[in-house]
């Protein structure tokens, strides 16, 4: 059984002076959550598939068109797998997906945007 377990972000208001901030951390969650089974990794297409479902593009904001990933990823702390995402205009970003926590057979990662 897999699934998705999506982080939501909250966005924290400050007075200062009487000027109201908001911080919001992340418009967009890029967090995704799988299980993994007696290999004790998560395959290349399950990370392509949680990618394509939870990655937006920055600044547009939209799911990208197609994703492929250089192999899976393994249960342990800061793992990670290098990715390129293809936008529905056909433009490349490469990301990196690494491995943020590990329990049991839960293996949380998120996604950054490399330097191009």
């Amino acid at each position: 059984m897999k699934y998705i377990a999506v982080s939501l972000a909250t966005a924290t208001a400050v007075a200062v002076g009487g000027l109201a901030f908001v911080a919001v951390p992340r418009l967009l969650s890029t967090e995704s959550t799988s299980t993994v089974g007696s290999t004790a990794t998560v395959t290349r297409a399950e990370v392509e598939k949680q990618v394509r479902e939870n990655y937006a593009l920055p600044l547009v904001q939209e799911r990208p068109k197609a994703v492929s990933c250089a192999g899976g990823l393994k249960a342990r702390q800061l793992d990670s797998v290098e990715c390129t995402v293809t936008s529905k205009d056909g433009k490349k970003q490469d990301i990196l997906v690494s491995v943020t926590r590990v329990d049991g057979s839960k293996v949380s990662y998120d996604y950054a945007l490399l330097a191009g």
